[in-house]
């Protein structure tokens, strides 16, 4: 009789975790018909053997954008592959590639044209890949044209969340028109955008905008009862049977609509995540309770995650506020959060701003809902002043959690409170 694992749960939910990641494809893009259709019909030159349409799709974040495309070029590769297998000696070449420009994003947002270029040139190569520096600008665009020349047919070159790409947006207007330039000569160059912002296009220079924009395809926020259809089609094979009831999607779908705009994504992670947690309580089926737990759990999850995605300046001060709020001294005034910044700064090894330059980075946390203001008259005698504290939405907790997950080196760094209040002038000595 074989001995019992440590990490053996009682039950048993979940029997293919893979159809829950984002990597997964699904066979099938369901509550989709005319966005899919539109997409098809903006691919259909690629498979005629025609120039390439570039299309930009826009919509909120988890509402099928990435999962269309993989899922049409998955198809449209078969299909390329079966036309030329049927008609020999008019062979159609077919490549595509994806490059995700949030990860290539630094601290301040956005990524240039230049890194973008280093990511589509060590996804086409096969080996040797090329630093992210020590290169001019031009020796990278030559290298990512020679590769796509060396590629030859059609090239379709997915950019998802395109919006990441800052103002220099030279590479957005290059590609699509590489071949009419003279960069290549042997490859058709198309360009599929992905954006969740929608004033993203708006942003654009007029001549990108014509290039990038030439088909846009809007995708929709799901219905409650399209997520439900979506999730249960994904339940059906990713749960064992009666595990799960119609009142647990619904819930997850309800959930997902009215706290991240229908997002099937959310959805997804929802009902797995409530899987787990049934799994670790050692009941069968899932219960609504269960998805309560996994909205907490994710929710925390999301500010954290949206904590570490600020600037240096934004989780120094996120941290300084934290530090006062843990020890009962919010809301507290600007002037003692930017004495705690400053000396977080410092241990950081960075350079604090001054106070005028830490309050722009203030205001902006305050509007993006971090962190909470209050404005104080006390009159002829104490002015007019402006007190802060961490909004209900966010926990000191959850920033210490974010400041780990960013590595800045303030482990084990104290503040002595009553030393900076009091070097502020906002406690007697």
């Amino acid at each position: 009789m074989g001995s019992s694992s440590i990490f053996e749960d009682d039950v048993e939910i979940i029997r293919n975790a893979d159809l829950f990641t984002e990597e997964h494809t699904p066979a099938e893009i369901l509550c989709r018909d005319d966005v899919m259709q539109d997409y098809v019909n903006a691919l259909k030159p690629v498979y005629k053997g025609r120039p390439p349409r570039n299309a930009f799709l826009y919509g909120d974040t988890g509402v099928g954008k990435t999962a269309a495309t993989k899922y049409l070029l998955q198809e449209l590769d078969a299909d390329i592959d079966s036309r030329n297998a049927d008609a020999p000696g008019d062979e159609r070449g077919f490549t595509y590639v994806r490059v995700n420009c949030q990860n290539l994003a630094p601290a301040d947002g956005t990524a240039s044209s230049y890194q973008v270029a280093i990511a589509l040139v060590n996804e086409l190569r096969d080996g040797e890949t090329v630093s992210s520096t020590g290169y001019a600008a031009r020796e990278v665009y030559e290298m990512l044209y020679d590769e796509l020349d060396a590629i030859g047919g059609t090239v379709l070159i997915v950019l998802d969340e395109v919006d990441r790409v800052g103002e220099s947006d030279t590479l957005l207007y290059d590609l699509p028109r590489a071949r009419d330039i003279g960069y290549v000569e042997n490859t058709r160059i198309g360009l599929i955008g992905i954006s969740n912002d929608y004033t993203f296009r708006s942003n654009l220079s007029p001549k990108v905008r014509d290039t990038l924009c030439e088909t846009e395809i809007k995708f929709p926020a799901y219905t409650a009862e399209e997520l439900e259809e979506i999730i249960e089609a994904r339940a059906e094979r990713a749960l064992h049977p009666d595990t799960y009831g119609k009142e647990v999607l619904s819930l997850c779908a309800a959930l997902a609509v009215r706290n991240s705009s229908g997002s099937a994504r959310r959805a997804m992670d929802l009902l797995k995540q409530a899987a787990e947690q049934a799994e670790n309580e050692g009941h069968v089926p899932i219960e609504p309770d269960d998805v309560y737990a996994a909205k907490e759990e994710l929710d925390y999850g999301d500010m954290v995650e949206s904590v570490a995605d600020q600037d240096q300046h934004k989780q120094l001060i996120l941290s300084a506020v934290s530090r006062l709020d843990a020890d009962g001294r919010t809301p507290v005034r600007t002037k003692a959060i930017h004495a705690a910044y400053r000396r977080l700064a410092q241990a950081a090894g960075d350079d604090p701003l001054s106070q005028r330059g830490m309050y722009n980075h203030l205001t902006r946390l305050d509007m993006l809902g971090f962190l909470h203001s209050y404005q104080n008259n006390e009159g002829l005698r104490g002015g007019q002043y402006n007190t802060y504290e961490l909004s209900e939405a966010l926990t000191v907790a959850q920033v210490r959690d974010a400041i780990d997950e960013s590595e800045l080196p303030l482990d084990g760094v104290s503040l002595d409170i009553e030393r900076i209040l009091r070097d502020a002038g906002l406690i007697d000595t």
